[in-house]
C-alpha cells in the first residue's frame, strides 16, 4: 500500500454479504476458491496487488490468505487479498507480520473486506476501527481466533472490547437489562430503524442468534422492517426454526406496543 494511505483506504465501501454473522461455522483447511469469488476479489481490490501496490490483469493475479492456511488462518473473504504472483510466491506461508516487514508495508495498511461492522459506513467510525484493530491483531499472531467457532471468538473478543469503551460503557447505563448480545447490536439497530417501533422489533430480533443474523441483512434501512418480519414469519418455506424465533420475536414486539399504549391511556385519562 502507498505510504500515504490513511484508515479510508483500509475500508471496504459496500456492506458485508455475512448473512450467518452469528451462527457462522468458519471454513477451515484450503478449498477450492470458486472463479465468481476470485473476481469478485480482484474487483474489489481494483486488480491491485495489495502487497507491492501494482495493478495486473486478471490472470496475472492470485488470492492470498493473508493469515496462511498451515498457520491457521480462514479460507474465508475476510482472510482474502488480491496479490501478485511474485509477490504470492515470495511470501508463500511466511507470516504475515514476517513478510509485511520485509516489503515495508505496515498491517494496518492491509485492507479487511467482507467484516459486517467493518464495512457498514453508516457506524460511527471509531467502531469499526476498533473491530478493524482486532483483524490486526489476529493478522500480527497477537490474538489466535482459529477454527469452525473462528466467527464467535471473534464477536465475542469485539463485546469485550466494545464494553470498554465509552459509547460501551453507555450503552450498558442506557440499557442494563439487555443482553449483552443483543446491547451491542444497538449501534447497528440505530443504522436501520427508522422510527420507535422499528427500533422495538429489531431488538428483540437481536435476542436470538438466528434472528439476529437478519438485522442489517435481510431487514435492512431501505425497507419496513415489520412488514419485512411478519412477511418472513408467514412464508410457508421459511426455516421452521427461524419461523418459531420469529413468531417469539413478534409476540413480544406486539405485547410491548399494548403495554405502551395502555400507558399512554392512562396519562390521558389522568
Amino acid at each position: 500500500m502507498p505510504s500515504g494511505a490513511t484508515w479510508k483506504a483500509c475500508f471496504c465501501r459496500r456492506h458485508s454479504g455475512m448473512k450467518d454473522r452469528f451462527t457462522h461455522a468458519s471454513r477451515i483447511g484450503r478449498g477450492k476458491i470458486p472463479k465468481e469469488m476470485r473476481q469478485r476479489i480482484f474487483e474489489r481490490d481494483g486488480y491491485t496487488c495489495q502487497f507491492c501496490d501494482r495493478v495486473f490483469v486478471a490472470e496475472d493475479l492470485t488470492i492470498d490468505h493473508l493469515v496462511p492456511i498451515s498457520k491457521g488462518g480462514l479460507d474465508e473473504p475476510t482472510n482474502y487479498v488480491t496479490c501478485c504472483r511474485p509477490c504470492n510466491e515470495a511470501k508463500a506461508a511466511s507470516p504475515l507480520v514476517e513478510f509485511s516487514q520485509r516489503i515495508n508495508v505496515r498491517l494496518e495498511e492491509l485492507p479487511v473486506h467482507g467484516d459486517p461492522i467493518i464495512d457498514n459506513v453508516d457506524l460511527p467510525i471509531q467502531i469499526r476501527l476498533l473491530r478493524k484493530r482486532i483483524f490486526e491483531r489476529i493478522r500480527a499472531g497477537a490474538l489466535s481466533v482459529t477454527g469452525k467457532s473462528a466467527q464467535k471468538k471473534l464477536e465475542k473478543t469485539y463485546r469485550t472490547s466494545f464494553w470498554e469503551t465509552p459509547l460501551g460503557r453507555a450503552l450498558e447505563l442506557e440499557f442494563p437489562l439487555l443482553p449483552g448480545q443483543c446491547r451491542i447490536m444497538i449501534p447497528e439497530i440505530r443504522t436501520i430503524a427508522k422510527d420507535s417501533e422499528e427500533f422495538l422489533l429489531l431488538v428483540e430480533l437481536a435476542k436470538s442468534a438466528n434472528t439476529r443474523n437478519l438485522v442489517g441483512t435481510v431487514l435492512r434501512k431501505d425497507c419496513d422492517i415489520v412488514a419485512r418480519t411478519r412477511d418472513l414469519a408467514q412464508r410457508p418455506n421459511t426455516d421452521p426454526a427461524l419461523k418459531k424465533r420469529l413468531l417469539h420475536a413478534l409476540d413480544r414486539f406486539e405485547g410491548e406496543l399494548r403495554r405502551r399504549s395502555r400507558t399512554e391511556a392512562g396519562f390521558e385519562h389522568n
